[in-house]
């Protein structure tokens, strides 16, 4: 099945990363915004997810770990409840957003591969519904374990073969080194190849899935010739997420093969 975009949203674009359980309220109204005008002029046929962010981490990172059944549950509690602030934000824009819990369609199988049950997301997909997943708690042959939002959209891209792939951040993209260092360079193209030389350093505050080099290392493993256009840009930024659903030319970094 072919669509046009998956887009995730990061934790630090629709909360703030720097306190527990807080929402970026204007952002989260502007990005709905984006996405319904987005929906209505050139893609409907789309899949978002979104991070996890002062939601999600924290409460792993406070768990250690989500081997605990009652961390595994109050990860999905805190999960939902932000998924449903963003289908909530969707709707109120006119988007026919639903939300879908991954947790009750992924599955790593004892190969550590990413199973998962698609035929939902598609027939929701067909009637021009947009899916919203999120972070969340995987189960596995092997237990449960942390799934980040980055890999799911890696993955769901090798069975909707999506023209675009999007990557809304905090950032313009990915830079030669952390971007709060002098001298720090936006990298118009970066290789998937080639990111062993990058300097990511860490952004010093709590994140389980491991930030910008994860999200290009799972593309290392799920990468596939259907894949139009790669693009990480910052999604704080107005008017960037619409530009980038459409199409249009948006500041930020291409990642290739």
């Amino acid at each position: 099945m072919h669509i046009t975009n998956i887009l995730k949203l990061g934790g630090s674009v629709i909360t703030d990363k720097k306190g527990h359980y807080s929402i970026r309220y204007a952002d989260v109204y502007r990005i709905a915004q984006e996405i319904s005008l987005a929906y209505s002029m050139c893609s409907k046929r789309m899949l978002i997810v979104h991070g996890g962010g002062s939601f999600g981490h924290p409460t792993v990172a406070e768990h250690g770990g989500v081997e605990n059944p009652m961390a595994t549950s109050q990860v999905v509690y805190f999960m939902r409840e932000l998924n449903m602030v963003i289908v909530d934000a969707l709707n109120a824009y006119g988007v026919p957003a639903i939300p879908m819990d991954t947790h009750a369609i992924f599955y790593r199988d004892c190969e550590k591969f990413l199973q998962f049950f698609y035929k939902p997301l598609e027939e929701a997909i067909e009637k021009s519904i947009v899916p919203v997943l999120y972070g969340d708690v995987v189960f596995g042959c092997k237990g449960s374990d942390v799934l980040s939002g980055d890999e799911i959209v890696w993955r769901l891209s090798t069975v909707f073969k999506p023209c675009r792939i999007l990557f809304a951040s905090d950032v313009d993209g990915v830079y030669d080194k952390h971007p709060s260092e002098v001298g720090a360079k936006l990298l118009d193209v970066v290789s998937l190849r080639n990111i062993g030389v990058i300097e990511f350093g860490s952004q010093g505050r709590t994140d389980v899935t491991g930030e910008m080099k994860a999200k290009l290392l799972y593309g290392l493993r799920y990468w596939h010739g259907d894949i139009a256009e790669v693009l990480i840009f910052n999604g704080l930024k107005k008017g960037r997420i619409y530009n980038a659903l459409c199409g249009k030319d948006v500041h930020g970094t291409r990642v290739i093969l």
